[in-house]
């Protein structure tokens, strides 16, 4: 009895170790690539610690991290713009909520077909990015009197700009989360296990 609830509070504590890995890696990077226009691995963090931690877990990393890096923006809080600030909560809760569900299938799929596992996760990354830059600059457009007509211009104006995000996080998600992937795949396979 007294073993089985030493191992409870170890798996528990394991739990909020790992949580905290991950929301400081998030903010880490944000802050660390945030001096760079449009290459960030803040997408990259939420989408793996949906991935790896499960949706509750990895929801709650995605939601206090974009939180966090959003309002003590080195370039502006985002709650000058709380229709903005929404706007990424929303952006970066469907990309935790993405890398939940793909436990389903993304870590048999890079063991067995890493290339088409690759394939994959870097189109993910292109229409998650995409969600976001287009959400963002609409939620932002709007409620700031911009008519639609004005806010599809300011969409299109700021293709060149988002296709700089795009591509890099399409590569990041093909890359990076494809190793990654492979790394726990051999060396830590409980993390794709149930997690409640």
């Amino acid at each position: 009895m007294e073993q089985n609830r030493t191992h409870q509070l170890l798996i528990k504590n394991r739990k909020i170790a790992e949580t905290g890995i991950f929301l400081a890696l998030f903010l880490g990077l944000a802050y660390a690539f945030s001096y760079i226009p449009n290459l960030e691995f803040a997408s990259a963090i939420a989408f793996i610690g949906g991935l790896l931690l499960g949706w509750k877990r990895g929801l709650f990393v995605a939601i206090i991290g974009e939180s966090i890096f959003s309002i003590a923006n080195p370039f502006g809080s985002s709650l000058a713009f709380p229709t903005l600030l929404l706007a990424q909560l929303l952006a970066f809760a469907l990309i935790a909520l993405s890398g939940s569900l793909s436990r389903l299938f993304v870590p048999k799929l890079v063991a067995e077909k890493p290339l088409a596992a690759g394939i994959i996760l870097g189109s993910g990354g292109l229409v998650l990015s995409l969600f976001y830059n287009v959400i963002t600059t609409v939620f932002y457009a709007l409620p700031s009197g911009f008519n639609m007509e004005q806010t599809m211009a300011l969409i299109i104006s700021g293709i060149p700009f988002y296709l700089i995000h795009i591509i890099s996080n399409t590569l990041i998600f093909s890359l990076l989360i494809t190793l990654i992937v492979h790394y726990v795949n051999t060396h830590y396979p409980h993390y794709f296990g149930k997690v409640s």
